[in-house]
Formats: C-alpha cells, sequence, structure tokens
C-alpha cells in the first residue's frame, strides 16, 4: 500500500498567503479560508522522467488557487517549496511571490517553455524537482480524478 496515491487533504491551507496585486518584490497579503487542494501524489514524488502526480485547481486564478498547493506540497515530510513554474499561458492573476504557512517566500516563475498543464516545484535540500499534471478547472469530476490518478500511478508518463 506504500506505493498508492494518497490524497492529501489540507486543512491547515488555510493560512496560506497571496495577493495578486502585491508590490514586485514584496510578501503577499493573506487571504484566509482558502478549500483543500485536489491533488494525488506518488508515495514517493520522485519519479525520474514522468509527472510526480496530479493536481486540480478550482479555476485559472493562480494567486487563489497556488497557495492551497504549496500547503498540500510542503505537508509532504521532507518537501518545503521554495519556487514554482507555471505556463503563463494558463494561468490568471499570476502573483511573482507568495508567502508560505511558515513565513517562507515562495517565488512564482512565468513561462512558456514549461509545459501546458503542468506545474514544476523547486524544493529545499536538494530535492529533485517535482512535476504535477494540471488536470483543468472545468474537468467533470471524474474524469479529473481519473486523470490525477494516471499520473500519479503510471510510471511510463513522460510529459503531461
Amino acid at each position: 500500500m506504500a506505493n498508492r496515491p494518497r490524497v492529501i487533504p489540507h486543512s491547515s491551507a488555510s493560512t496560506a498567503r497571496t495577493s495578486p496585486r502585491a508590490a514586485a518584490g514584496a510578501p503577499s497579503a493573506i487571504l484566509t479560508g482558502l478549500s483543500p487542494a485536489r491533488v494525488i501524489f506518488d508515495s514517493a514524488l520522485a519519479r525520474y522522467g514522468a509527472v510526480d502526480g496530479g493536481w486540480w485547481p478550482r479555476s485559472r486564478s493562480a494567486g487563489t488557487e497556488l497557495p492551497a498547493l504549496i500547503a498540500a506540497l510542503d505537508a509532504r515530510p521532507g518537501v518545503r517549496v521554495q519556487r514554482l513554474a507555471v505556463h503563463r499561458d494558463e494561468w490568471d492573476e499570476i502573483p511573482h511571490q507568495l508567502t508560505a504557512d511558515g513565513g517562507h517566500v515562495v517565488r512564482v516563475d512565468r513561462f512558456t517553455t514549461v509545459p501546458r498543464h503542468t506545474v514544476n516545484v523547486t524544493a529545499a535540500g536538494g530535492r529533485a524537482p517535482i512535476a504535477l499534471l494540471v488536470v483543468s478547472p472545468d474537468t467533470p469530476a471524474e474524469a479529473a480524478w481519473a486523470a490525477m490518478s494516471i499520473a500519479a500511478t503510471n510510471p511510463g508518463i513522460p510529459q503531461a
């Protein structure tokens, strides 16, 4: 059972912080009452050449959705998110940085060179990067959960 993906509830995500209108270089403001991230991870979060799980955000607002994802990842043993890379055309309201639980600042970079429908995560401590499939918010629930489960369990998926 150790190799099965886990759905991670994140009630502590309510203290993650964000503000898409924060001044450049300034830590963001606090939002409370965040919904838990809908995310499934590979148990090891280390599948080289494959995505490590799936995430199904509720909207396309990066400033609203990323704090719960950061909290979900930071809740994993040995993971402390330092940087996120997202495709700039997939998101609205992308902040430059977020302040996570515990006060650490997470940089958010937007690119056109990262694969669409993915988020790439750099964690502290030299940990291998984490790649997650991002399921479109408007995907029907059954299809979204199936896609996330496949992303977290199929070792043969080299890209999202």
